[in-house]
């Protein structure tokens, strides 16, 4: 004898769809009024205005679900589409954990996705087609919501025999899709560092000049022809920068476990970078010489900051705030597109030994960006925009208010965790002082009371779920430091170091067309390497008749002399750093994305927390002839 759950029990995969839309998977099945895409069946369209369709599918306003249910086996079950099976339906909460991994864009996720989610579980590839031909059709490059919950369910019916069972997909962190469907397929040709080219990609300004001739008149205005070729080296620039920004590294510093030292002890850190895969040693100075070297070989970049130094009192407390300042530091540096090749950042998170036996046998030189490198100044001269002053002006502007909010939405944030924190205790607390009222109701004045060994029972599992929700807070309070604080902190740290950055271009001195030729006579070709620091006397004497006899400007620029030069190189350098500063603010919409998805996620865990209690607490008596 066949009984009503033996569908569900022993479920006929031939028809996964029919199957996931029976009444113990869905709360409501909606009744289907469209054509199914996916089959070529004759009752794939019905005529409701057909009177001999009536007996079969009741189309009227008091449409109820038993009518609906009823209906079902006569047909129903090819309206069916991978859009609508599980439309109303208690997803587990890991569907919604892996949609969030998905990096959904406008409620839709990218195909390449689902093949790297039935990659990772495992199965089959003849299943892998199988469950991909019943969710989209072949030219499809995204799915909706619900299309991704039913390929899920599909995927986790190929693993295993469960109802509406939760897919094992590991590993999918790892995986990043660069291009989503927004984004060109055919996306620019990667470069190595965006802005370490100056050559132009065969676009001048006779090219464009020719092409506007052939469509616009001669007499058309050059202030157009300029505007467009700003334009079209604008975007080329922004585009080489996207491609920078999708393979970022991630550094990690940790703290040892022992100081090391004879006289004055100090702490180690451990860094790691990802992308270079190693691990290195150093020392807070280190990190200390590493800002300073920076300062002067790139005095017109964006510098992030250190934590401040202190030389005594320090306490755990101190040193972990040092060491997340450290982190955003170095992440900083690293995941810059100029300051990030640099030889000696380099050099600082690879070089297997202490950081000073590389700088004895590689001292850096401190001469600044436009010294040490040669540059297309002409090309350079064509990317700055006509308005860069008015761009900085009005950055600056808002640069300090925009600071102070920062800095007020981190100690609210600080605070908001605090709390969190003291409520976490204030649980533990009160679980441990209704373990200690459990232990005293024990003793019972009353013989043979069969309620108070139950309120005691029930006593001990609110106890025990006090002490798990004030550990779930505190946990949820780390997890949040380590995550909005620090990104807040960070985007705030980027905004000091851009005010910094203008503050640093008025102290700046002036140089002579005389001193900077005699800097840049020093890194000719077969004499000195631009990472490498100089003897200045030495050098000074091999180079000084080329210095005297050469010339103060250079004939390829239009005879700019070598101090319009550097003007012209510092205002493409504040162009890029302003560039740099703005697609920051794709850091801020990651940071509030992955906050909100993570309270979600302690939202469901809190939820859940309280409703087993909730169980446990409903066994206990509650009426006063239970107390006998």
């Amino acid at each position: 004898m066949q009984t009503p759950n033996d569908d569900i029990l022993s479920p006929d995969y031939s028809n996964p769809l029919q199957y996931f839309s029976s009444q113990s998977l869905s709360r409501t099945t909606p009744p289907i009024y469209a054509d199914d895409p996916w089959t070529t069946s004759s009752n794939a369209s019905f005529d409701f205005n057909d009177t001999s369709n009536s007996n079969n599918y009741a189309v009227d306003s008091s449409f109820t679900m038993e009518s609906e249910l009823d209906h079902q086996d006569a047909g129903f079950g090819t309206e069916l589409t991978a859009s609508n099976v599980l439309l109303g339906a208690d997803v587990p909460d890991a569907y919604f954990d892996i949609y969030s991994k998905s990096k959904p864009h406008h409620e839709r996720v990218d195909t390449r996705w689902l093949q790297i989610i039935s990659h990772l579980a495992g199965i089959p590839v003849f299943q892998q087609q199988k469950v991909m031909s019943l969710v989209f059709t072949p030219g499809e490059d995204s799915v909706t919501r619900n299309e991704f919950n039913a390929y899920l369910a599909l995927i986790a019916c190929a693993q295993k025999n469960m109802d509406l069972p939760i897919p094992a997909i590991s590993d999918m962190d790892s995986y990043n899709i660069r291009d989503m469907p927004t984004m060109k397929k055919e996306p620019p040709a990667k470069k190595e560092d965006p802005w370490e080219s100056n050559q132009p990609k065969q676009t001048d300004r006779s090219d464009v000049s020719s092409t506007n001739t052939a469509v616009q008149p001669e007499t058309n205005d050059q202030q157009q022809q300029q505007a467009q070729l700003h334009q079209s080296i604008h975007h080329q620039e922004q585009e080489a920068m996207n491609q920078w920004f999708r393979d970022l590294d991630h550094i990690s510093v940790s703290r040892t476990s022992e100081k090391e030292g004879f006289l004055f002890k100090h702490i180690n850190y451990e860094v790691e970078s990802e992308k270079l895969s190693c691990k290195v040693l150093r020392r807070f100075s280190d990190f200390w010489w590493l800002w300073e070297v920076l300062l002067r070989r790139y005095p017109y970049r964006i510098m992030p900051n250190l934590p401040p130094k202190k030389l005594g009192g320090r306490d755990d407390m101190f040193e972990e705030r040092r060491r997340k300042g450290l982190v955003r530091f170095i992440n900083s540096v690293a995941r810059h597109p100029v300051l990030g090749k640099d030889d000696v950042v380099v050099a600082f998170l690879s070089h297997p030994s202490e950081i000073n036996s590389w700088k004895r046998a590689n001292p850096p030189s401190l001469d600044e960006e436009f010294v040490r490198k040669s540059h297309n100044i002409a090309y350079l001269e064509r990317t700055i925009p006509m308005d860069l002053d008015d761009r900085i002006a009005r950055m600056k502007k808002r640069l300090s208010i925009s600071i102070q909010q920062y800095e007020r939405m981190c100690s609210i944030m600080n605070q908001m965790n605090r709390l969190k924190k003291a409520l976490g205790t204030d649980y533990i607390r009160y679980s441990t002082t209704l373990n200690s009222v459990s232990e005293l109701d024990k003793n019972c004045w009353v013989p043979n009371c069969q309620g108070c060994p139950e309120v005691i029972r029930g006593y001990n599992n609110i106890a025990k779920s006090m002490q798990q929700a004030g550990a779930m807070l505190n946990k949820q309070a780390r997890a949040t430091g380590d995550s909005i604080v620090e990104s807040l902190k960070r985007q705030r740290d980027l905004l000091e170091s851009f005010r910094e950055l203008l503050e640093r271009r008025e102290r700046m001195s002036p140089i002579q067309n005389d001193t900077l030729s005699r800097q840049m006579a020093r890194y000719k070709k077969g004499q000195l390497q631009p990472s490498v620091a100089h003897d200045e006397d030495t050098t000074l004497q091999n180079n000084a008749a080329t210095s005297s006899s050469g010339p103060s400007f250079d004939d390829a620029t239009g005879g700019l002399t070598l101090v319009r030069q550097r003007d012209i190189f510092i205002k493409h350098c504040f162009m890029e750093e302003l560039s740099y500063l703005h697609k920051q603010q794709a850091s801020v919409s990651v940071m509030y994305n992955r906050f909100v998805r993570d309270e979600v996620k302690y939202a469901r865990q809190w939820s859940d927390h309280w409703k087993g209690l909730e169980v446990a607490t409903s066994e206990m008596p509650n009426a006063p002839y239970d107390f006998l």
